[in-house]
């Protein structure tokens, strides 16, 4: 038995069921576990990751407020809190092969299906300190790998070794300033990872969206794909701040700019916008290259969007 010491660890359990938020407390409690905070709402659940008061996290898929997938998306693609390495084990009571593939999609740890005992959750919290999973980044997803091999024909994403807070405060391994540390320098490593893919997501995005256009054919379905692009244009350019790639924000949100002046008018764009998107995809593709020439290719392209800009703006002025 491991030598693990769980007072210090702060557990956040969510059901809708009060008797099952006082059986998990109670069963916690009697392992070791000494702070625990117990809700039936998402949003106390928010509340205390933007706080950063959460190590483990025991919740039902679905409270009356919200919906565990968000909440756990925006924890591990650090859009909620400052550790986007928290564990989660996820509780649910009749799983359906969608269900479950949304939920471990959205990055969680350990998914459960009810009615649970409380000797094989602490089980499974166990088996988290001993053995958390390493981390894999696409651009839809930040979480533990639970790939054994790669699929056939797809590109394998590199693991990280992330974090785990409940491993380092159950043993006692690390201060708190060190563990916020570890947590800060690997989750730059997973947000660079990120706009790396999302780079290449620009791209193919792109390289599906502009022939539409060009042949003619661009109908309603072309919508979904401006959103995707959009979005992925905007993450990208939110992420990049203080980061080493921080010279291309202008170039990204030239981007952006771009993509919204399309999707204002999705089967009337003008049509010099969708001639620029190819170029600007591809730029931001190899700004995460190691390239001489990026930061004056994005300094020319950004000046040819804001001159477009802002003739538009002339012309609607007048």
């Amino acid at each position: 038995m491991d030598n693990y010491s769980f007072e210090n660890i702060r557990v956040l359990v969510g059901d809708p069921n009060r008797e099952v938020r006082d059986a998990i407390r109670g069963g916690l409690y009697g392992q070791g576990f000494r702070y625990i905070m117990v809700t039936d709402r998402m949003s106390v659940i928010e509340t205390a990751v933007a706080a950063n008061k959460v190590d483990l996290m025991v919740c039902d898929t679905v409270l009356p407020d919200g919906d565990l997938y968000d909440v756990v998306y925006k924890i591990r693609h650090n859009e909620l809190g400052d550790n986007p390495f928290i564990l989660v084990t996820a509780l649910i009571t009749a799983p359906t092969p969608k269900m479950v593939k949304k939920i471990f999609d959205s990055g969680c740890d350990d998914l459960i299906p009810k009615p649970i005992s409380t000797g094989l959750l602490f089980e499974r919290v166990l088996n988290l300190a001993r053995n958390r999973k390493p981390f894999v980044v696409t651009s839809d997803y930040i979480g533990p790998n639970r790939r054994a091999t790669p699929q056939p024909g797809t590109q394998q994403n590199p693991e990280i070794e992330v974090p785990n807070p409940l491993r380092a405060k159950a043993t006692d391994d690390t201060s708190a300033g060190d563990l916020q540390a570890e947590i800060d320098k690997v989750a730059n490593v997973l947000n660079e990872q990120k706009m790396e893919r999302h780079a290449y997501q620009i791209n193919n995005l792109v390289e599906r969206i502009v022939p539409l256009y060009e042949d003619g054919t661009a109908d309603e379905t072309i919508v979904p794909r401006l959103d995707r692009l959009l979005y992925v244009s905007e993450d990208i350019s939110r992420r990049l701040e203080g980061t080493r790639y921080d010279h291309v924000g202008e170039l990204c949100q030239s981007m952006v700019n771009v993509v919204r002046a399309v999707r204002r008018a999705p089967l009337s764009p003008d049509r010099k916008d969708i001639a620029l998107m190819p170029a600007l995809a591809q730029a931001v593709m190899c700004a995460f290259r190691p390239q001489a020439d990026v930061v004056a290719l994005s300094r020319d392209i950004s000046a040819t969007v804001e001159g477009r800009t802002a003739k538009d703006a002339h012309r609607q002025a007048a």
